[in-house]
């Protein structure tokens, strides 16, 4: 009796210091039987959120937090990068992320575009950002957001290229060397190098 109640305060004390969530994941890695998650369910103390993930009443039901701990391979790209990485302040209606080939999904997502590239380059500018509610999720940085804006040009929202585009070309803290580095290591130098030379000087 006294063990399960060790079991429950755990997850009392971890919820009260992570906005109220708690997964699955995080029991199994912490040697607490998830078991408890259901029968604080039934307590009413916690409801679940989604798959494998858990939250208090009071808890902050953060979606993009909850999306990546679902699928923490699926980084935020394109307009939800830009979103996070604060150069736009339009929440974007479709949340746009990006996979490496080959990797699957268990299920059809609404509202998610999703973008597939080579596994060489999937991990090139990934960055650590903060949501709403303060909890870390991954993002491209804007030199890859731009990279992949410049080489995918003809599939972009003609507004927002040019708005991304023109923003980074007056933008007097613009890092060029990083873009440059970048832009190497992702092996596109070629196709968007006349661009790239108007926007860098």
């Amino acid at each position: 009796m006294q063990q399960k109640k060790n079991y429950k305060q755990q997850i009392k004390e971890y919820v009260n210091t992570s906005g109220g969530i708690i997964t699955s994941k995080y029991c199994r890695e912490n040697n607490i039987p998830t078991i408890y998650l259901n029968r604080l369910v039934e307590e009413g103390f916690l409801f679940k959120a989604r798959k494998g993930i858990y939250l208090t009443k009071d808890g902050d039901y953060d979606e993009f937090y909850f999306f990546q701990l679902q699928y923490p391979k699926a980084i935020y790209s394109y307009n939800t990068a830009l979103y996070f990485i604060d150069k736009t302040d339009k929440l974007p209606n479709i949340v746009d992320v990006t996979v490496y080939n080959g990797y699957k999904f268990n299920k059809k997502i609404r509202n998610v575009d999703i973008h597939y590239v080579d596994k060489k380059t999937y991990d090139i500018g990934i960055v650590e950002v903060k949501t709403s509610y303060g909890n870390v999720v991954k993002a491209y940085s804007l030199e890859r957001v731009l990279c992949d804006f410049l080489v995918h040009k003809k599939e972009m929202d003609i507004e927002d290229y040019l708005k991304l585009v023109q923003s980074y070309i007056f933008d007097k803290n613009k890092d060029v060397s990083s873009f440059y580095c970048l832009i190497h290591k992702m092996g596109v130098v070629d196709k968007i190098v006349d661009v790239v030379q108007i926007m860098c000087e």
